[in-house]
């Protein structure tokens, strides 16, 4: 997932980055109206996109770029709760 934003981190380092993104994505995933609303006012192209995610979810350039390019099977309850596991088990690694 996003290997350029994770390559050469540490253990530590790629789990925050990883949180940091599937946390959007999920957060994406979960409130699928809202971002067929953002995509749906653009007038544009994916750079446009990509603001209209930022400024809806409050999300950094990188968690939007990953909203964007997500599938639409990420948008399926089981795929939903895919996302949440994973964001669980991330979130247990960086658990003291």
């Amino acid at each position: 997932m996003h290997e350029r934003y994770v390559r050469g981190m540490d253990g530590r380092e790629n789990a925050l980055a990883r949180r940091h993104i599937i946390s959007a994505m999920l957060y994406a995933a979960e409130h699928q109206d809202e971002l067929l609303r953002a995509c749906a006012t653009v007038e544009g192209d994916i750079a446009s996109a990509n603001a209209a995610i930022r400024k809806a979810f409050d999300v950094d350039v990188i968690q939007a770029d990953a909203i964007l390019t997500m599938q639409v099977r990420r948008f399926t309850p089981e795929a939903i709760q895919q996302l949440r596991v994973e964001l669980s088990d991330v979130e247990a690694v960086l658990s003291p």
